[in-house]
């Protein structure tokens, strides 16, 4: 989910609707991104588990379009980038942390001269038990 003032939790007015799209568009392109990261087996949703069904419900309802599962957020000149993957276990998880966090930076930066905070988690999916 996107928002362009979480803390404030200001609602998008007519003038606010550009700049939503355009941090839900960075947060579709920033997926799509760590998706190729050496490394990474999934990207999961940033979103604490709430937020993300109560979102998933309402975009069933009103007909959303698709979301980015990368938390991009912008409050004053800073963009704050949060995302959530999975990792490969055969590689080592804070090299792997560190790439996904350079390709957050520089793409959400994209020489716009904000100041961009990144935060990336890494979560241990259990491969199934064999039967």
């Amino acid at each position: 989910m996107s928002t362009e003032d979480r803390a404030g939790d200001q609602h998008h007015g007519a003038h606010d609707d550009g700049a939503a799209a355009e941090l839900d568009d960075l947060s579709l392109d920033l997926t799509d991104a760590l998706r190729g990261v050496e490394g990474v087996v999934e990207v999961l949703d940033a979103r604490p588990v709430v937020v993300a069904a109560i979102t998933a419900v309402a975009d069933g309802i009103d007909g959303g379009g698709p979301r980015g599962l990368v938390d991009v957020v912008r409050t004053g000149g800073v963009l704050t980038v949060a995302a959530s993957v999975a990792t490969d276990v055969g590689q080592a998880t804070p090299e792997t942390l560190a790439r996904v966090a350079a390709v957050l930076r520089d793409r959400a930066g994209g020489g716009s001269g904000a100041e961009v905070v990144v935060s990336v988690t890494a979560r241990v999916i259990e491969p199934p038990l064999p039967r």
